[in-house]
């Protein structure tokens, strides 16, 4: 007869059980049930790799982002920081949402302010609020900080 299981016992093997497969589950989901046409939008292009820009990013408070997201084809890259703001709409939870794509100088980088979806869902999807130009000026402004090259595209 086996010993009974305690709750520790299940807890130290949590991550051999199958939600050590829901991150990638939910990301595969998201690809296949949620996936987007790429949206044409006010991007740059910067001579890094997706680990480099990640590294930067988040050493400013950047984190991915997917999880909340829709997938845009082409998308390798999915980063954004929380923020909260006295925004004149009243809404306070905001994001600034980072998008990652593949391009033959390194990575073209589109990004834009908006409300931040697990707080103000409706909102969000309503797209109330959506700044591109915000976004885009700190993503910018990290980059020269760290005198990162860019070459800029209107969409």
């Amino acid at each position: 007869m086996s010993p009974l299981v305690t709750l520790l016992d299940r807890l130290r093997h949590l991550a051999r059980t199958p939600l050590a497969n829901l991150r990638r589950s939910l990301w595969w989901v998201r690809k296949t049930f949620f996936t987007k046409p790429r949206s044409s939008t006010r991007s740059l292009t910067v001579p890094l790799s997706v680990a480099e820009v990640t590294r930067l990013l988040g050493q400013h408070h950047f984190e991915p982002g997917w999880e909340l997201s829709y997938h845009y084809r082409g998308e390798i890259l999915n980063l954004r920081r929380v923020e909260y703001v006295a925004h004149p709409s009243g809404l306070e939870w905001w994001q600034v949402h980072l998008r990652g794509y593949d391009h033959p100088d390194g990575l073209e980088l589109a990004a834009h302010f908006e409300t931040e979806p697990s707080e103000h869902p409706d909102t969000h999807i309503e797209t109330v609020g959506l700044d591109v130009d915000r976004g885009m000026a700190t993503l910018t402004d990290l980059l020269d900080e760290h005198d990162v090259e860019y070459e800029r595209s209107d969409g």
